[in-house]
């Protein structure tokens, strides 16, 4: 926001340069993003008098003038055909630089320097208003008025000698939007009182009562609403002072009226707004949501269509603004409007952020309506406009003010404790100290409460211009602010707390520092999608009531889709080989589960995402580039549940033709389901144009980390005695799982079998038609003695009758 110096010091005397003032509100949450001279651009140039006015000797149209500047006289050559003597001119002198150039097409500035016109020697140039960069005249010099000083400089003469504070607002401070709010702030720095203008009227006899009236119908979104009637204004132009203050901070001066609301606006932060008075049917307003099929024509001449949860100011006939966002062409202030009837109203923020959104509107005035604006300060704001336009355009103000304020909103309390401001800060402030600095803000102490100096307390009013300040906390951030974040010590400690025990690890960081040491990157993708996509793993869709865009209307039901996405921006940036992870929300709409934990009839489960895709080992030159396939997600997975501690897990394939994979396996954790894996379907891979194959596994890290009961990495000692390996190769149905098959095997070989793996299927010739020949290494082991032939031969051979009695297994010969 841009802050005038000149401004600024009508509320509070500053005295210290702008250099210092930026550096102190910098340190207090203001950033100065930029300081700027106004009358820097007019260095070099002064107010010359025209001495003498002669023909140049070597060109009919130029002539040769001695123009004095207060301490000299220079000779310049100038082709202005109204150059005359005794006039009060704006001279550049050499070294200027000229804003704009008039026999340039583009109009670029140049540099002027003394130069030898057709012979003659020129020291300087007498501007045009065009050169000047304050008018479009190129036909003549710039005349100035004749009681104009010879030698001051221009940038006083012109009033533009002003500076301008580039300063950075943060959202939660609409407070601090306008030139008082920020005097606020410096006079907190320099400990100094803000002096705000005085807003008293002189009213007629008239009562407004007879004149004007206002219904709100819509109290929620317009808990306050204030006006007052002025008849009989004139409208003109600003006056000067009026137009420069409004021009410093880069507002096009209109008409006097509306530059007075934009004044009031950036001088206390509060929008108004101004109707025609005569323009009102019925002169009556009321405050109502829009009407569906409902059409408003603004101020910036666009026909737009009305929602029915927009929030409208109308007449008795028709809407006549957007309320706390722009008024229409239907009641606009005109050369022709004789009454005016001027609005100061305090609108619901949540209210106006909707209806700018949908209309892709930011003005002035939503900005501040949407962060938070006084709801006190209507009155004062009404009445300065009111007295503005009394002073500048005449007109009688009506006797009173409507004001519609059914619900008072008063005044926050909050309570602070010391001793926890103290602790949070790591300094030592008294109470009475705590409330001096407050105090500054108009934060002003209530009560004190007094339990010892540890538990000593101060409750204290927050005034309705603060709306950031919700919380104790909030209050600390304050008190911080003023005593100076450099005046708080900088301490370096550390605290062994011996009493408690190891804090308790998240799953979710066990998962993430595991994958990452597997080799895989992690990736997060936008919870909001289109509809359609959001639909292709769930008809449960929650759609986004106000969405910035279609392709951000739903939210997601499966993290597949966002990682397709990413899939395919990386192979088109030329990297194909890819092992991702992602660890997300999904969202689902289920009116009446038991499940919903946040919003009735909505739930949320987060999720684990494992995506494979490409090459599935480094190229090598010794051997041909293998793929990923289901086998690498699984054998991934099974490495990821021996490090969190996982165990009984089964892999039960599944087909189903609805989801977003194909030859699918489901994971089921303690007979539990966890979630599944498979590859992606084609045509799924078709609609994110990814040629390549994709596999995935997603799963529920709800269930997940519920099965991890304590992760431990127990030491255990080398093995004394020597281990015992038996290749077994068995024949069975080709239908029955190897899961099932390996599961029995663990069980029947216990204690002594130790690990177990599948080496080799074999389907063919050499064994009966629908038949496998299924076969597994196995390891023996006993932590006590030396295991013998025989009793390794016991434990195969129970392993033997048991898969032949559960699956009709056979020794494969």
């Amino acid at each position: 926001m841009r802050i005038s110096l000149n401004w600024l010091r009508k509320y509070i005397d500053i005295q210290i340069s702008p250099n210092d003032l930026a550096d102190r509100l910098t340190m207090i949450g203001f950033e100065v993003e930029n300081i700027e001279h106004l009358g820097a651009k007019y260095d070099r140039f002064v107010v010359g008098e025209v001495f003498e006015v002669q023909k140049h000797p070597n060109a009919d149209k130029l002539t040769v003038c001695k123009v004095g500047i207060g301490t000299e006289v220079l000779q310049i050559v100038c082709g202005a055909p109204n150059v005359k003597p005794f006039q009060k001119v704006a001279v550049g002198l050499t070294g200027a630089r000229i804003p704009h150039n008039q026999h340039d097409p583009d109009a670029k500035p140049f540099f002027l320097s003394q130069a030898k016109i057709r012979g003659v020697d020129s020291y300087g140039m007498i501007c045009s208003a065009f050169e000047l960069g304050i008018g479009d005249d190129k036909n003549g010099i710039l005349e100035l008025a004749k009681n104009a000083k010879p030698g001051l400089p221009l940038a006083d003469y012109l009033g533009i000698n002003d500076t301008i504070l580039e300063v950075g607002i943060t959202p939660n401070r609409p407070d601090a939007m306008s030139h008082i709010g920020i005097a606020r702030e410096i006079g907190a720095l320099l400990e100094q009182k803000v002096n705000t203008p005085s807003t008293k009227v002189k009213e007629s006899k008239k009562g407004i009562g007879k004149y004007a009236s206002v219904r709100v119908e819509d109290k929620q979104n317009c808990p306050r609403y204030t006006a007052r009637v002025i008849l009989g204004v004139k409208i003109a132009s600003s006056p000067e002072w009026l137009k420069e203050s409004l021009n410093a901070i880069g507002i096009r001066p209109i008409n006097n009226v509306v530059d007075i609301t934009n004044y009031v606006l950036m001088e206390c932060g509060h929008p108004l707004h101004a109707f025609d008075y005569d323009k009102l049917d019925g002169h009556t307003i009321v405050v109502r949501l829009a009407r569906k099929n409902e059409f408003f024509t603004t101020l910036d001449h666009k026909n737009r269509e009305l929602r029915d949860d927009i929030l409208m100011v109308c007449d008795a006939a028709h809407p006549v603004a957007i309320a706390g966002i722009m008024g229409g062409e239907n009641s606009e202030i005109s050369e022709s409007t004789v009454n005016v009837f001027l609005e100061s109203a305090y609108f619901r923020p949540q209210s106006i952020r909707k209806s700018a959104k949908y209309f892709g509107l930011s003005t002035d005035a939503s900005q501040r309506f949407e962060r938070g604006a006084d709801p006190s300060i209507t009155p004062w704001a009404v009445d300065r406009a009111a007295r503005l336009i009394q002073d500048i355009c005449g007109g009688e103000i009506l006797r009173g003010k409507i004001d519609s304020y059914p619900k008072k909103i008063s005044p926050r309390k909050i309570t602070l404790r010391v001793g926890k401001t103290n602790e949070v800060l790591g300094i030592r402030l008294s109470a009475k100290r705590i409330s001096s600095l407050l105090n500054k803000l108009n934060i002003e102490v209530l009560k004190s409460n007094s339990k010892g100096i540890s538990n000593k307390s101060l409750t204290f009013r927050i005034p309705t211009f603060r709306p950031d300040i919700e919380r104790e906390i909030d209050l600390i951030e304050e008190v911080a602010r003023l005593h100076g974040y450099n005046n708080i010590e900088t301490k370096n400690f550390a605290t062994i707390q011996f009493s408690e025990g190891v804090p308790k690890e998240d799953i979710t960081d066990i998962i993430r520092k595991e994958l990452t040491g597997f080799g895989m990157r992690e990736v997060v993708a936008n919870s909001m999608q289109q509809k359609s996509v959001a639909s292709l793993a769930s008809d449960k869709i929650v759609e986004i009531a106000n969405p910035i865009s279609k392709d951000m209307s739903s939210l997601r039901t499966s993290l597949i889709p966002g990682m397709l996405s990413i899939i395919r921006h990386n192979i088109y940036h030329g990297t194909k080989n890819l092992r991702l992870f992602e660890i997300g929300r999904v969202y689902f709409h289920a009116p009446g589960s038991v499940d919903a934990k946040m919003v009735e009839g909505y739930t949320e489960d987060e999720h684990l995402l494992l995506t494979f895709t490409g090459v599935a080992q480094p190229l090598a030159w010794d051997q041909k580039p293998r793929f990923v396939d289901v086998f690498d997600v699984k054998g991934e997975l099974q490495s990821l549940f021996d490090k969190i501690s996982l165990d009984k897990i089964k892999y039960i394939p599944y087909p189903n033709t609805k989801a977003l994979t194909e030859n699918g396996l489901i994971i089921e954790i303690n007979g539990e389901y966890v979630g599944s894996l498979g590859s992606v379907r084609r045509e799924i891979l078709d609609r994110f144009e990814v040629e390549q194959d994709v596999f995935i596994a997603e799963l529920r890290l709800d269930v997940l980390s519920k099965h991890v009961k304590t992760i431990r990495r127990d030491f255990r000692a080398l093995p004394k005695y020597p281990a015992v390996r038996r290749d077994l190769a068995v024949v069975l149905d080709s239908r029955v799982p190897v899961g099932g098959l390996e599961e029995k095997i663990w069980q029947s070989g216990q204690p002594l079998l130790t690990d177990l793996e599948l080496f080799d299927i074999y389907i063919g010739d050499q064994i009966p038609s629908g038949k496998k020949s299924c076969a597994f290494a196995l390891e023996f082991l006993s932590e006590d003695h030396t295991l013998a032939q025989e009793e390794v031969d016991d434990v195969i051979q129970n392993i033997i009758d048991q898969t032949s009695r559960s699956f009709g297994a056979e020794i494969r010969k």
